[in-house]
């Protein structure tokens, strides 16, 4: 049997669901589920991905996050392996609880946002679980609408600022967007994958193809492929320095408080090149790997808050990829 097609991009946004064996469940009770969060937000914080929307049922779990450095796989390996080892230790139990691989759909960005997130907060209702999707505690939901109770490796702003001008606005529109789907049967957003692996409009789908095509692996074979040429780090760093008019010195100098072309520097790199984060501390003053995923992060919350950052960034973005 072919294995599922694992399509790696850096800064790639992906849905991801994983089953037990045999539709069985995968949690007892609710220490479980609360073990299985926990891992779930060790995981997220350790390789600096953004989590949209994330929802635990009984025999299944639904992610809709984005990755920056292209290492989905790594990640869901810790992820359930180590659920699943704490599963079978606590139950006295052995051998696999979920079946076979993930499965992963690459989404392109800014796409299907509001819809995506949805489908994943109302799977409980869907499931006759609750009435209302921000009453069930094992999803992210509820956070949408009480944010200071939110974990930080949770990214709603990114979603609900894709419509409102202010938070308080869009929070109101995405729950009567919840409230529209409780009331008429709305059709899965995932209903326009392509190939059970691509989701977006049909000029992205081919561009991503055209990508792919003569560089599949055999069917046989686990597929991780690259779709898009990365960065070298030099070059990031010299778009940014004509972009805000400062020196290759500047950017590279650690120690500097209010290094905005720095910061914005490390953040491109970290989702546009090949570079782990260890080797970009090396190259950017002999930092840490955690203090550049920690300006990464930063630097990604703010363009979601700041649109004339945002725009600037995307002025350098569009430049290298271009």
């Amino acid at each position: 049997m072919a294995r599922p097609l694992r399509i790696n991009v850096p800064d790639g946004t992906y849905h991801v669901t994983s089953r037990g064996v045999e539709r069985r469940s995968i949690v007892a009770d609710d220490l479980d589920r609360q073990r299985w969060v926990d891992l779930l937000g060790r995981v997220a914080s350790r390789r600096d991905w953004r989590l949209h929307a994330w929802a635990l049922m009984n025999n299944h779990y639904h992610l809709f996050w984005r990755v920056p450095h292209a290492d989905l796989s790594q990640g869901m390996h810790d992820l359930n392996s180590a659920y699943v080892g704490e599963y079978n230790r606590r139950h006295d139990r052995c051998g696999p609880l979920l079946q076979g691989r993930f499965n992963a759909i690459l989404v392109q960005n800014q796409y299907h946002y509001w819809e995506l997130t949805r489908y994943v907060h109302l799977n409980p209702v869907r499931a006759g679980l609750v009435s209302d999707p921000e009453k069930y505690p094992w999803s992210s939901c509820a956070f949408y609408f009480r944010p200071h109770q939110a974990p930080p490796w949770l990214d709603w702003r990114e979603v609900l600022l894709e419509y409102g001008d202010s938070v308080a606005m869009a929070r109101e529109a995405y729950r009567a967007f919840l409230g529209e789907s409780l009331k008429k049967d709305e059709s899965s957003p995932l209903r326009e994958v392509a190939g059970s692996t691509l989701l977006g409009s049909p000029k992205y789908v081919a561009l991503v193809k055209d990508l792919l095509r003569g560089r599949l692996p055999d069917r046989e074979m686990p597929a991780a492929n690259e779709l898009r040429p990365s960065c070298e780090v030099e070059e990031v760093v010299q778009s940014v320095c004509g972009a805000f008019g400062v020196d290759r010195i500047t950017v590279l100098r650690r120690g500097e408080r209010k290094n905005c072309a720095r910061s914005i520097a490390l953040y491109l790199c970290c989702s546009m090149t090949r570079c782990s984060v260890k080797e970009l501390g090396q190259y950017f003053g002999n930092i840490s790997g955690q203090a550049v995923s920690k300006v990464s992060t930063r630097i990604r919350l703010q363009r979601s808050l700041d649109r004339r950052l945002d725009q600037e960034i995307r002025a350098v973005e569009g430049l290298l990829q271009g």
